[in-house]
């Protein structure tokens, strides 16, 4: 009894979080492109991602058993790798078109940029994730299952569907500009600049030494505790 209920309750949960997740998600990535368009670029692979790798769990639980709460964990795992990949290929697109490259030739620096960093970055998710396989258990197991499924379609559809779809919109991406944020941003692109983050990344680059020790400090501190 008090496990269905705590899986109920679970369940719910986690369901209310992802009602909230996905709007405050798009709200986020509206306000970073300024451009109703930009935004829906990445909802739109997410979703694509999560859909994929649902069907591909329902495959595998044809076999295996899995947790229900394997639909949780694409949907979680999804969303944030989902946005935080396309966003990134999508922000340089927009910046190269700004500085004034043609559009295939955007989407090729975007992808000899962007797309490696994409593809290393989803392996190192992957290996690390999959080591809650390892552990003898079917939650653990499902949930592991769960997240690196999203993340391979994810990074696939990155490096493949996401060039394609900036093939056919264009500089469409930036159309529904927000009347601030969009300005703004658009100016952020064309000179390189991006406000606050350029000034701390500057910062931090004159002085090396002294960021370094800061940051190593707040990191054993932080760690302290574990001890």
């Amino acid at each position: 009894s008090i496990a269905a209920e705590t899986n109920e309750v679970a369940e719910r949960d986690l369901v209310r979080a992802e009602v909230l997740g996905i709007p405050v998600a798009f709200v986020i990535l509206v306000v970073v492109f300024g451009a109703l368009v930009a935004a829906s670029l990445p909802m739109v692979l997410t979703v694509f991602a999560i859909v994929i790798a649902l069907g591909a769990a329902a495959l595998i639980g044809q076999v295996f058993q899995l947790s229900f709460f394997v639909t949780n964990m694409i949907t979680m795992i999804g969303l944030a790798v989902g946005v935080d990949y396309s966003l990134f290929i999508v922000s340089r697109y927009r910046e190269e078109r700004a500085r004034g490259l043609g559009k295939d030739d955007a989407i090729a620096r975007a992808g000899a940029t962007a797309n490696r960093a994409v593809l290393f970055s989803g392996l190192t998710v992957v290996l690390a994730l999959s080591g809650m396989l390892i552990i003898p258990t079917v939650l653990f197991q499902s949930l592991g299952l769960g997240a690196v499924l999203v993340v391979i379609v994810a990074v696939a559809a990155s490096l493949t569907l996401l060039p394609a779809v900036l093939s056919l919109v264009g500089d469409g991406v930036n159309r529904l500009r927000l009347p601030l944020t969009g300005r703004t941003r658009a100016k952020a692109d064309a000179d390189g600049s991006a406000g606050f983050w350029d000034w701390w990344s500057r910062g931090v680059m004159r002085r090396p030494v002294i960021s370094l020790v800061a940051s190593a400090g707040i990191l054993v501190a932080a760690a302290v505790p574990f001890t």
